[in-house]
């Protein structure tokens, strides 16, 4: 558990009154994963939970005004043979989940980004230990996207390449950035994005939980809109769809829970050479305006946590950046990093045991969801974008 003496990293809860003004949207929330057509074994782990209520869940869920901590997400690719991905993917979302369990309640916007902040990197520690205490897990990793939601925003720790989008007026908008050789090569302009598909080992990513002792997550934010659909997913569905074939089954199907089954379906159809693993959130309540325009559009926007205000947010990932430089490709945009919260305690959080509802107890906070049969409405959607998968799988569209 924290160190209780040790000082806190956030400001105090608001009171009731400022907590009252404070936005807060309505979510509903669907997940699943899937092994796929290749793989053995499914490296993909997955949380969904509510944090005030320290429930996790096995299925839908509608969240509305339930304080300020609210809906959590998390979603880890692990790697590393003789199950060292799975034991990876499984221990860093309880640890993500733990943590945030145990944070200090906050509407601040830069506050929460601090803590999600600090909650994975205390999930890289302990899966970098567990693979030090355990020799057959040397090497093991994970990727990591965790979303949370402070106020009217929506707030996204990242570590390799899982990713987070926001599909908004029928547009599809990435607000991650892949820490990923591919990505770094694009960004730079040595290459386009049809270009990289085809370089060998342009695949690979550039930081992970677990490889080593400390790793720096980047931090971006959005502010939503009534009416935003967000999507956290794996490369076992991105890899296989291109952003145009996700937003064809985003807009058609109005549900979920059908939206994540076709998702994943449709990877499968494409070939499902990875594990896959899809949460969609749907953002509404009477608290959030619509968009403002068709042009009123979410951007990239990353949060550094050593800034405070308008100097923190940036319009590129000075991370992403800063990870390409040590591979050749581009300037370091900074100095080295430091701790931006200081030394903390790290929650001894067990590798097994079900998910359901949670009580503070080490080893309780992690449930995995697989996606289930396929519903008719989500197979109509799959047979009426059959004809563009083969640009899907290509990533010609």
């Amino acid at each position: 558990m924290p160190d209780s003496s040790a000082p806190p990293d956030a400001s105090p809860s608001p009171s009731p009154a400022a907590a009252d003004a404070v936005p807060r949207p309505t979510l509903a929330v669907w997940g699943g994963s899937d092994i796929g057509c290749v793989r053995e074994d499914n490296e993909d782990s997955l949380a969904i939970g509510d944090l005030d209520a320290g429930e996790l869940w096995d299925g839908e869920a509608t969240m509305g005004v339930r304080g300020a901590r609210g809906l959590l997400v998390v979603v880890c690719d692990g790697m590393g043979g003789a199950q060292g991905g799975e034991v990876a993917s499984d221990l860093a979302v309880r640890t993500v989940w733990a943590e945030m369990r145990q944070a200090q309640p906050t509407d601040e916007l830069e506050v929460y980004a601090r803590l999600l902040r600090r909650a994975v990197r205390a999930a890289n520690r302990q899966v970098w230990d567990e693979a030090q205490r355990e020799a057959a897990l040397r090497g093991m990793g994970t990727t990591a996207s965790a979303l949370g939601f402070a106020g009217d925003h929506a707030v996204i720790a990242q570590v390799g390449d899982s990713r987070v989008y926001v599909f908004r007026a029928g547009v599809l908008v990435q607000v991650t950035r892949d820490q990923s050789l591919a990505s770094a090569l694009v960004h730079a302009g040595r290459a386009s994005q049809s270009e990289v598909h085809h370089q060998l080992g342009a695949g690979a990513i550039l930081q992970a939980l677990g490889v080593a002792e400390d790793c720096e997550p980047s931090l971006s934010v959005v502010e939503l809109r009534r009416g935003d659909r967000l999507l956290v997913c794996s490369d076992g569905l991105h890899g296989q769809l291109a952003d145009g074939g996700i937003a064809t089954v985003l807009d058609t199907l109005a549900e979920p829970h059908a939206a994540v089954d076709a998702l994943i379906a449709a990877a499968r159809a494409a070939g499902g050479n990875d594990n896959i693993t899809a949460v969609v959130v749907d953002v509404g309540g009477d608290d959030l305006a619509p968009p403002a325009s068709p042009e009123d559009l979410p951007r990239y926007t990353e949060i550094d946590p050593h800034e405070e205000g308008d100097r923190a947010l940036y319009s590129t990932s000075y991370v992403a950046r800063r990870l390409a430089a040590r591979v050749g490709i581009g300037e370091d945009p900074g100095p080295p990093v430091v701790p931006a919260t200081g030394q903390h305690a790290v929650l001894p959080v067990a590798r097994t045991g079900p998910g359901g509802t949670i009580a503070d107890v080490p080893g309780q906070a992690r449930q995995r969801l697989r996606a289930g049969g396929v519903p008719l409405l989500a197979w109509v959607a799959i047979l009426a974008i059959a004809a563009v998968l083969g640009w899907i799988a290509a990533g010609a569209w």
